[in-house]
């Protein structure tokens, strides 16, 4: 067993070896931010005025953080501008899953909330693209309108 004298003390280098390569492991690993498409906490910044309405989501989210890339409407995608984000989400299947967008009074069903928590088996990355991701508030606001019917309130 190999070992080195420091100042009087035995150490065993292997030993040393393995502690060294658990600290590596520990530090990669909390350094490690994941990618856009899998699971992470949603974003610290909260936005405590949004609530469980389509126009305050609208006003709060949609608009604000989505509507920048799915606006327009030549690409084929969503589109979430007010005047038709009710009619393109809820109980419109969705372009990538067999699921409805927003299946009113069902979360597991709505693919919406599949996308905007990074579920596995979603196509492409996890929404808003790159983040910052929504807030536990934002996201509970948009979970609680699709719970009470997804009106067009």
């Amino acid at each position: 067993m190999a070992t080195l004298h420091l100042a009087g003390t035995r150490i065993n280098i292997a030993r040393l070896h393995g502690l060294w390569l658990l600290a590596f492991i520990a530090v990669s690993y909390a350094a490690c931010g994941g990618s856009p498409s899998s699971p992470t906490a949603p974003s610290s910044t909260t936005n405590s005025s949004v609530s469980a309405t389509l126009s305050s989501i609208q006003g709060e989210i949609f608009t604000p953080r989505c509507v920048g890339c799915h606006g327009d409407v030549s690409n084929g995608g969503l589109d979430l501008r007010a005047s038709v984000a009710f009619a393109n989400l809820v109980n419109t299947r969705s372009s990538q899953s067999s699921l409805l967008r927003v299946a009113p009074g069902d979360l597991e069903s709505s693919y919406l909330v599949h996308k905007l928590d990074g579920r596995s088996g979603i196509v492409g990355n996890r929404m808003p693209q790159g983040g910052p991701f929504l807030s536990t508030a934002e996201l509970d606001a948009i979970k609680d309108w699709i719970t009470a019917g997804a009106l067009n309130n």
